[in-house]
């Protein structure tokens, strides 16, 4: 197998695995009938506290990192990066539908830019900046029409997404920026387990997850969890990894096109509603596309020069 092929393939699989975890965030918080299982917050401590139960072995190799003069940023990747998305994500799919959410995560390479212009201070082309305004246009009509009335406007469910995709390009540009030296499983590993007691103390402290363990009743929200955590976010990293390395940072970061189609797949398959608000994304991804394509030619002058 040729690598083009190899890389294609990881990259298709890469989409499904991401595109995948919004339905799966749902699956463990709610049954065929909507009933509930799983709370949000039990799906969010799980997610992360069984990722960094995972990647443990590795965290406790590279410890002296976590000691490093880097902790502060490790401890900032783990909150921005992972756990605060993760329960964000989860309680604003109480309300918006897997799909939507699958789309608005697309916002992450629009904010990512305008964290690296305004708070690391890097360049930004007025490309780039009309690429970001044209994703947050998609943005606000995508939220705005994605209802049968103005009262029932998800507002807050939609800005928790929002929220998360600016804590993810935070959490993004302080690894390239403040942790390239280091290896990316290492940063992961390394993060989650800062996170680690927290999600054990919200878990045995604050939830209902014990008494549920073990019962029939909730197998199938445990299961869909545990996937949700291995390879939602340590397979994903691996293959994501693998990709860079067999490519380019660019290529491996086309994924973002993918990812809400695999998610709009899901919500159709499981009966979501659909409305025509969904054709907005188009404005998003466009958006997305502008601003990966001058964030290319950046990268090309810089090599170049």
């Amino acid at each position: 197998m040729s690598s083009k092929t190899k890389s294609w393939i990881l990259l298709i699989v890469l989409a499904i695995i991401w595109g995948s975890s919004f339905i799966l965030m749902k699956k463990s918080m709610f049954d065929e009938n909507h009933n509930p299982l799983l709370s949000a917050n039990e799906v969010a401590s799980l997610r992360i506290f069984i990722s960094s139960i995972v990647l443990l072995f590795v965290a406790i190799r590279q410890w002296e990192i976590g000691l490093s003069k880097d902790w502060i940023f490790l401890i900032l990747v783990g909150l921005l990066g992972n756990l605060i998305p993760a329960f964000l994500f989860t309680n604003a799919e109480k309300t918006l539908s897997s799909s939507s959410t699958g789309i608005l995560n697309s916002l992450v390479p629009l904010f990512s830019v305008l964290v690296a212009a305004f708070v690391f201070g890097q360049k930004i082309s007025l490309k780039a900046f009309l690429g970001v305004l044209l994703g947050l246009l998609g943005t606000i009509l995508l939220i705005l029409f994605n209802s049968s009335s103005i009262s029932s406007i998800p507002l807050l469910p939609s800005l928790m997404v929002v929220f998360a995709t600016v804590c993810y390009a935070f959490s993004l540009n302080i690894i390239k920026n403040k942790l390239s030296h280091v290896s990316s499983i290492t940063i992961t590993a390394i993060s989650l387990s800062f996170m680690l007691p927290f999600c054990l103390i919200h878990l045995v402290g604050f939830t209902d997850v014990s008494q549920k363990l073990g019962n029939p009743l909730y197998n199938q929200a445990f299961l869909f969890t545990s996937i949700l955590a291995v390879f939602g976010t340590t397979m994903a990293l691996v293959i994501f990894n693998q990709l860079i390395k067999l490519t380019t940072s660019v290529f491996a970061s086309s994924v973002t096109y993918f990812i809400p189609v695999v998610a709009i797949l899901w919500g159709v398959y499981f009966g979501e509603n659909i409305t025509w608000a969904i054709s907005f994304s188009v404005f998003i991804l466009l958006g997305v596309f502008i601003v990966k394509k001058e964030e290319h030619k950046r990268v090309s002058k810089k090599t170049t020069s």
